[in-house]
């Protein structure tokens, strides 16, 4: 335990000293979020997000579509054999300067509240709520985003790709990962459960 959390404070210094700006990506079962927890972003009206993740090798597909500029609803298949999931998020208030914002909803058999709200103070975007099952009560999340950075080679340069990473704290255990943004529609997810199990995930963003 010592030294999962003494990873967690490196990981949270170096966060806090190398970027800012932030962006929500897809959690493995659908909703807009980090990566297993939910923030309270939602897709703006006529997106759509289409996200697969494989995790101990099961797969969980999802489907998100944003119905109105404060909801999101979608669909979500496995990890349970032959299932299909809904899920679907209402955001009660939209962030602010001063407020955070705030959201409820449901993923599969879990319901949530959460809020989200970025800290200028220390250049991280912060995120608190409560649920049932999946998120068994309290669960706490940060995320922060790296800037993109061009690399000189010669006469030649190269432009690498923004990442947003993110630290959840939910179940007593701590969940890793980063989102590699590859261009605005197309990310890629690298994580790890509790520092035991891989996680990764693709994820793409569209508008109608």
């Amino acid at each position: 335990m010592k030294e999962r959390l003494l990873c967690l404070a490196w990981i949270m210094v170096i966060c806090v000293f190398f970027s800012v700006g932030v962006s929500a990506g897809t959690t493995v079962k659908g909703p807009s979020g980090l990566l297993t927890l939910p923030t309270a972003d939602t897709l703006p009206a006529g997106g759509i997000g289409l996200a697969y993740h494989l995790e101990g090798g099961k797969g969980i597909g999802s489907f998100a579509y944003g119905v109105t500029p404060s909801i999101e609803a979608g669909l979500l298949t496995g990890p349970k054999e032959a299932k299909v999931g809904l899920h679907a998020k209402l955001a009660l208030s939209q962030e602010s300067t001063d407020l955070p914002g705030l959201a409820v909803g449901l993923c599969d058999d879990s319901l949530y509240m959460v809020a989200s709200k970025r800290l200028a103070s220390v250049g991280v975007r912060g995120h608190v709520g409560v649920g049932t099952r999946d998120y068994d009560g309290l669960f706490l999340g940060v995320s922060k985003m790296f800037n993109p950075v061009t690399i000189e080679s010669g006469a030649k340069s190269r432009g690498m790709p923004a990442t947003l990473f993110a630290v959840e704290y939910v179940k007593e255990g701590f969940n890793l990962g980063a989102d590699v943004l590859l261009s605005p529609q197309v990310r890629i997810k690298v994580a790890s459960r509790d520092l035991k199990s891989l996680i990764l995930g693709v994820d793409f963003r569209v508008s109608l």
